[in-house]
């Protein structure tokens, strides 16, 4: 299955698109990403796993988005928000995971048409928005992530969102010798290990990135920046 539709999506407007349209909003651009479907599945899908902080039920109470999700990743500190839907289907403080059916699209707030407004914001650790005053009120590009969200990448993500805390140091490990010398920080996590197309896996969550290995493959360590 493709995201954020089933049958993959058409991109109707790119991030920072139309800036004489937004001007009045105080935006430099289109703050997002928008998408309508390739198939008759018009179901939103959720790009990355996280936690919902906000859902609006009523199209008046969301005003320009009108019924919208947002969505917090924790590990990766990203709210998605998904704006003009017809329905949610999740309630704030629900668990969702990459793929889950988040909403309809619509047509509701302030929209020509329907489609799906996908945007993303960057946060502080304790999930507030930072660079509030970049032009785009703290929305920037999501174009990157949504590429990267798929295949292994998003397998290890899916893994590390599922973790437990961190465990206790393991100083001979080869991911935390790596984590360290590419300037992680901290683990969070203990090494997970997961499958993904019938290879075996180890991933680990630090505080800038986590880092993942096919297992035997320890010359050929990688990782997601956060």
């Amino acid at each position: 299955m493709q995201i954020p539709f089933a049958a993959g999506s058409t991109l109707t407007q790119a991030f920072a698109a139309n800036p004489q349209d937004y001007a009045q909003f105080g935006l430099n651009g289109h703050e997002g990403l928008d998408f309508i479907p390739k198939g008759d599945d018009k179901k939103v899908y959720a790009v990355e796993s996280g936690v919902v902080v906000q859902d609006v039920d009523d199209p008046v109470q969301g005003k320009a988005y009108g019924i919208n999700v947002v969505i917090y990743v924790p590990v990766n500190r990203r709210l998605w928000t998904y704006a003009h839907l017809a329905e949610n289907y999740v309630k704030k403080g629900d668990k969702v995971l990459r793929g889950q059916p988040i909403g309809l699209m619509g047509d509701t707030g302030n929209t020509r048409g329907a489609h799906l407004h996908l945007g993303l914001r960057l946060t502080d650790p304790n999930g507030n928005p930072v660079n509030l005053s970049n032009g785009f009120k703290g929305f920037v590009d999501p174009a990157a992530i949504v590429k990267q969200l798929s295949g292994l990448e998003q397998a290890v993500l899916d893994r590390a969102n599922a973790a437990q805390p961190w465990m206790p140091v393991n100083n001979t490990a080869a991911l935390w010798k790596f984590a360290q010398a590419n300037g992680l920080q901290d683990q969070q996590t203990d090494e997970i290990p997961f499958t993904f197309n019938g290879e075996q896996y180890i991933t680990q969550v630090f505080n800038k990135g986590i880092v993942y290995v096919k297992v035997g493959d320890w010359g050929n360590i990688k990782f997601i920046p956060k």
